[in-house]
């Protein structure tokens, strides 16, 4: 959910380009460097926990499809999926992405208490046209249960938390208490099973974000006292990344399609949260995205407890970075389209 402020100025990926992907595979797209790197060290699946609004904009969608397809090629383990948006359709929406990629029995959790509650363009219908089993998100399990069940069950510092919406659902789990599952509080379980968190939120070195805003209570709260690293992709990153250039040579049987279709009528739209998900699936461990964006010294993001405006502070002792742009994002968007243009292999 991204829908600030800033004007509109893009790039946009040429069609012999994104051909010449397809025919070649991912490994013409990255440099000699990083493939090679790549090639010669296997790497496992990673772990991702998947917290998004899936509401206002639609770059929700386009990262749920590529985590999908990150899933079939074997680069991501899809623990669980949580819904930090009290719009009833989010949940029901995810469900029906998770049904169409042949992953009906994904976790999806959703946020119970107080939180954002806003209209989509796209999540009701796609919930009407598509087929799943969630009829809505009140009939699905509390996010902060699910994440304590399945980070109770994760190898120590393994998973890795990936938010693309607001913090609302990451503040309750970090002030939850034991439970059936685990003896720890929040805040112990994910100091003993988090890796890091990628959050896509703020604008550095300053400025206001909507995932950050939005409920920025909950996002000063959740920020201030998470145990372990937190790597930030910024607004700023996304803003120069225009996806979905070829989703309309997608079967009309596609819910990201559609999503598209009913929210900007299939035009390239910036990609936020694919970016901050690219980085969590290939940038560990130098993987292939390890270089795609330079980083920010150590230090932490100052967020206004009353309007939830953030400011960048440098502190060598601090845990927060942020990402700076490096790559061309013409050559990302590229990347992240083929991603978005996966068809299941194994649908019904």
């Amino acid at each position: 959910m991204h829908d600030l402020i800033f004007g509109e100025n893009g790039i946009f990926t040429p069609r012999c380009l994104y051909a010449a992907i397809l025919l070649g595979g991912l490994a013409g797209l990255l440099t000699p460097g990083f493939t090679a790197h790549a090639q010669e060290t296997p790497r496992s699946p990673v772990p991702i926990l998947f917290d998004t609004d899936m509401e206002s904009d639609v770059d929700d969608v386009g990262a749920l499809a590529m985590l999908h397809a990150l899933a079939d090629r074997g680069e991501v383990d899809i623990l669980g999926i949580f819904v930090s948006a009290k719009n009833p359709a989010s949940a029901a929406c995810a469900d029906r992405i998770n049904t169409y990629f042949a992953r009906p029995e994904i976790p999806i959790g959703q946020l119970k208490g107080p939180g954002v509650d806003r209209e989509s363009r796209y999540a009701h219908h796609i919930v009407e046209e598509f087929p799943g089993n969630l009829d809505s998100g009140d009939d699905a399990p509390d996010a902060v249960a699910l994440y304590r069940e399945i980070l109770a069950a994760q190898p120590d510092k393994s998973a890795v938390l990936v938010t693309i919406g607001y913090k609302t659902n990451v503040r309750d789990l970090l002030f939850s208490e034991p439970c059936e599952h685990s003896d720890l509080t929040g805040a112990e379980l994910i100091e003993e099973k988090v890796r890091f968190w990628m959050c896509m939120g703020g604008y550095f070195p300053e400025g206001r974000e909507a995932n950050i805003i939005w409920d920025y209570t909950a996002s000063y709260e959740a920020i201030n006292n998470w145990p372990t690293e937190i790597i930030f992709n910024g607004w700023e990153i996304g803003r120069f990344i225009y996806t979905g250039n070829h989703l309309a040579e997608l079967p009309e049987s596609n819910p990201v399609r559609r999503s598209y279709e009913l929210f900007n009528n299939l035009q390239p739209h910036r990609s936020w949260d694919q970016a901050a998900l690219l980085y969590a699936a290939r940038g560990l461990d130098g993987g292939p995205a390890a270089d795609y964006w330079d980083y920010s010294p150590p230090g932490r993001i100052i967020i206004d407890p009353e309007d939830g405006t953030n400011t960048w502070e440098d502190d060598p002792e601090g845990t927060h970075r942020y990402h700076i742009e490096k790559r061309d994002p013409e050559l990302i968007a590229e990347e992240i389209d083929v991603l978005m243009m996966h068809l299941p292999e194994n649908r019904p």
